[in-house]
C-alpha cells in the first residue's frame, strides 16, 4: 500500500481521528444523561376475556429528553465519518488528473454511493465526473459500493436472497450518508429507544413476553406485552426492561447509539479505507 495512504495527517485519517474524538464525547455525554433513569415502562393491563388468559401491554414513557449538546456531538461524529470518504475520492481524482483539476471539478467531487453497477457507471460518466477518475480509480471506488459484495459473491457462484435495493438500504455507508445529510440539511439527529434486553428478576408462572427488538421506539409507543394463563398475579412487577438510545432515522436495525457509531468508525478505518487503498495501488508500477 502506498505510504501516502497511511499518513496520519492525510485528510481521511485526520477526519476519522476527529470522529473518534466525537464518539468518545458521545459516550461520556450518554453516561452523564443516564438513560436508565430517563424512561419508565408503564404496564397497561388488558381487560380479562373471561377465560384463564391474561395480558398486560408495556408502553414506553420518556421522562427526560436527551440534551441538545449530545445531538450536536452525534452530528459532528457523523459528518467526520462521511467526510473522510469524500477526502479519499478527492485524492483519487487528484492522482488521476495529476493535480490539474478545476475549481468547478473540485466542487463536484464526492464519494459516490450507488445501488448497482449501472447507477455507479452512470454517476461516474456524468459531465462533472467523467474526466476525474480513470479505470484504476473507478475500480477503487467500486470496492466500497453497496453492490460490490453482491457482485463478488455472484462471481463466486453465491446468490444473495436480498435484492439490490434491500442491500443498498441496509448498507453501512448508505445509512451513514443518509444520517449525515439529514443532520447537515434538515435537523439535528433524532434519537429514539430500542429494546436491549428484558428479563424477570425471579421465577414467574408460565409467561410469554412479546416484544420487538432492533426497532426504534418513541415516547408513548407500545413496546410489547405479557401474556400468561391461570390465576397467578400479573408478573409485570418482576420484569426488567432495559432500553438503549438509538438513531431514529437509521434505516438499519436499531442498535445502541455509542455502539453504532463505534461500529461505523471501525468499518471505515478497518475495512473500507484499506480496501480502497489496496485496490488503488494494485495496478500501479
Amino acid at each position: 500500500m502506498n505510504q501516502d495512504w497511511r499518513d496520519p495527517n492525510a485528510a481521511w485519517w485526520a477526519k476519522a481521528a476527529r470522529a473518534q474524538h466525537h464518539i468518545e464525547d458521545v459516550s461520556h455525554q450518554v453516561s452523564a444523561y443516564n438513560p436508565a433513569s430517563a424512561y419508565e415502562i408503564v404496564p397497561e393491563p388488558r381487560p380479562d376475556t373471561g377465560d384463564d388468559s391474561h395480558a398486560t401491554d408495556l408502553r414506553l414513557k420518556v421522562l427526560r429528553k436527551p440534551p441538545t449538546e449530545l445531538l450536536t456531538t452525534i452530528g459532528d461524529a457523523l459528518h467526520n465519518l462521511r467526510s473522510c470518504l469524500d477526502s479519499v475520492a478527492f485524492e483519487l481524482a487528484m492522482r488521476h488528473t495529476g493535480g490539474t483539476i478545476t475549481e468547478k471539478q473540485q466542487r463536484a467531487v464526492q464519494f459516490p454511493l450507488s445501488m448497482n453497477r449501472a447507477a455507479f457507471d452512470g454517476t461516474l460518466s456524468s459531465d462533472s465526473l467523467r474526466d476525474l477518475f480513470g479505470d484504476n480509480e473507478r475500480a477503487a471506488l467500486r470496492t466500497a459500493q453497496p453492490f460490490a459484495l453482491l457482485e463478488d459473491a455472484s462471481a463466486a457462484g453465491v446468490t444473495f436472497p436480498t435484492s439490490d435495493r434491500e442491500e443498498f438500504n441496509i448498507n453501512e455507508l448508505r445509512r451513514l450518508s443518509r444520517l449525515d445529510n439529514l443532520d447537515k440539511h434538515r435537523y439535528l439527529p433524532l434519537l429514539a429507544w430500542h429494546l436491549n434486553i428484558a428479563y424477570f428478576t425471579e421465577m414467574v408462572p408460565p409467561t410469554t413476553l412479546h416484544t420487538s427488538r432492533h426497532v426504534p421506539f418513541s415516547d408513548g409507543d407500545l413496546i410489547g406485552h405479557l401474556t400468561w394463563i391461570g390465576p397467578d398475579p400479573d408478573p409485570t412487577s418482576k420484569l426488567i426492561v432495559d432500553m438503549e438510545l438509538t438513531l431514529a432515522d437509521d434505516p438499519g436495525y436499531a442498535t445502541g447509539l455509542t455502539e453504532g457509531l463505534k461500529s461505523w468508525h471501525g468499518y471505515l478505518t478497518g475495512w473500507i479505507l484499506p480496501r480502497i487503498f489496496a485496490e488503488a495501488d494494485r495496478k500501479q508500477p
